[in-house]
């Protein structure tokens, strides 16, 4: 009984969380409900990049900041689409570093349009001249952290999650 739970927790599966094999309903649960709202947000990310061409909402710092938030959120769903967990190895830790990097992309155009809008419209600042300091704090600030885990070795099997 005891080598069949050594075996259970140690047979690297994608479902580690579980301690179970890779074939448990909960882990295909997990799997199927990220790939398809990763699905449905690779849908909205491309159809917000197709408006903002087709209209050509690009000509302000506010809406090019919404652009580039939509090319991160778009990436950022191509990954959850092809969120299956690898074992260890160079795909696990490329997949590790490409949801790390567009998931603070994200969150960091987010951050830096809010804080555009406070500036804008509780401080009535005008903003145009911060568009290369937004542009490297939004893309080269997340980078720094993505890549840090990276060289440490730290990405790694992290189940169905």
């Amino acid at each position: 009984m005891e080598g069949e739970t050594t075996k259970l927790l140690n047979n690297g599966s994608r479902c580690i969380f579980f301690n179970t094999d890779s074939d448990d309903y909960r882990c295909v649960v997990i799997l199927t409900v990220k790939r398809a709202t990763g699905t449905f947000s690779l849908v909205g990310c491309f159809f917000m990049l197709f408006v903002i061409w087709l209209l050509r909402r690009y000509q302000s710092l506010a809406q090019k900041m919404i652009l580039s938030l939509t090319v991160a959120a778009f990436f950022d769903s191509a990954a959850y689409v092809m969120g299956e967990s690898h074992p260890e190895g160079f795909l696990c830790a490329f997949q590790g570093l490409w949801l790390t990097y567009f998931d603070w992309c994200a969150l960091a155009w987010v951050c830096l349009i809010t804080f555009n809008l406070y500036l804008n419209l509780v401080r009535e600042i005008s903003t145009s001249r911060y568009e290369t300091l937004y542009h490297v704090t939004a893309w080269g600030l997340p980078l720094i952290m993505a890549v840090l885990p990276l060289l440490k070795g730290c990405y790694g099997p992290a189940g169905a999650w």
